[in-house]
């Protein structure tokens, strides 16, 4: 059985911590090789602490193995939004991304959130399968596209991040009413 908690950063051993950041690291590998070439690393291990930290991770797990975590994040009093979305490929069809989804969900409607945002950055003159997929499964999930963006109109703080993608790359933003 697939269970899903807050991940709490005193009581996880640094060998949990690794296995999430670890499944994170290759998930974005993976899914974003064409956007950034081999050898990505979306975050480092420090930097995914403390978003731990912060309460803002959850994680799942199947028995007591972690196999999968999302990042959720307040944007205002009314929206919240989630990223870093990773589940282990080896266990695929079980439903951690969409457990990892409804629990940030509720955290957001329990904060008396009204809308979740997620975003899918792909790139802009290559259609790849999985980003396809991922568009497909989002709208599934009861998200609706909104618009796109490239990634400095997006991020402008990360303007210096947009210099390291290997090609021309935007993001498909999507938003989801909670009731």
């Amino acid at each position: 059985m697939i269970t899903i908690e807050l991940a709490n950063i005193d009581l996880l051993s640094e060998a949990e911590l690794c296995r999430m950041h670890s499944l994170l690291v290759h998930a974005y590998a993976i899914t974003e090789k064409e956007i950034w070439g081999d050898n990505y690393s979306r975050l480092s291990l420090d930097e995914f602490k403390e978003l731990i930290a912060a309460n803002e991770v959850y994680l799942a797990r199947l028995e007591k193995e972690i196999v999968g975590s999302i990042h959720v994040s307040r944007q205002n009093d009314e929206t919240f939004s989630f990223g870093l979305l990773s589940a282990d490929f080896e266990r695929k069809g079980l439903g951690i991304g969409r457990k990892l989804i409804k629990a940030v969900e509720n955290h957001a409607i329990s904060e008396n959130a009204k809308f979740m945002n997620i975003e899918i950055l792909r790139p802009s003159n290559i259609d790849l399968p999985q980003k396809k997929q991922l568009d497909e499964w989002y709208k599934r999930q009861g998200y609706i596209y909104l618009n796109s963006m490239s990634f400095v109109e997006r991020k402008p703080d990360k303007a210096e991040k947009a210099l390291a993608l290997i090609t021309a790359s935007q993001f498909d933003c999507y938003q989801k009413e909670l009731v």
